[in-house]
């Protein structure tokens, strides 16, 4: 028998055909439904919602204030992050990646990207690797190596 198909869940010798509108209970023939009709089944309890954190608006920022946005990884470091076996490896994890996807659709990501370095140790090594892969200090900021970049601000 191909172990791709499933076996009848009431006999569990015959391959199944058919499965049960109410429960989805696997079952080859009639006499077999009938069978399992005998007892009472229900739905299967649905999948609960991916937790979600909440997240604090983001506070409207006068337009004199708005700074247009920077680039703050370049190409080169956007592939040697990209490249890294390390961080593939690490972006196997479901949860990591599940994480870094709602990070990455929040209104609010900066909240989220802060919180997540300090309360998840697996985002925290995620973020201090691609720090190291493209030779960032981890405690300095994007801002920071932009402004130290720049001239502007000081090297720690």
């Amino acid at each position: 028998m191909d172990k791709s198909k499933k076996v009848c869940g009431v006999c569990e010798t015959d391959p199944s055909k058919y499965k049960c509108p109410t429960c989805t209970l696997p079952y080859c023939s009639l006499v077999c439904y009938k069978k399992h009709k005998e007892t009472p089944c229900e739905k299967p309890a649905p999948i609960p919602e991916p937790e979600t954190i909440p997240v604090p608006p983001v506070k409207q920022v006068p337009d004199y204030l708005v700074e247009e946005p920077v680039a703050l990884l370049n190409d080169e470091q956007l592939d040697m992050i990209s490249q890294s076996s390390a961080i593939q490896e690490m972006l196997k994890n479901d949860g990591l990646r599940r994480l870094v996807r709602m990070i990455d659709s929040s209104e609010n990501p900066e909240y989220l990207l802060d919180k997540a370095r300090k309360d998840d140790r697996h985002f925290m090594e995620f973020s201090d690797e691609i720090l190291a892969v493209i030779a960032r200090e981890p405690g300095q900021s994007g801002t920071d190596q932009v402004l130290e970049a720049m001239g502007m601000g000081e090297k720690p």
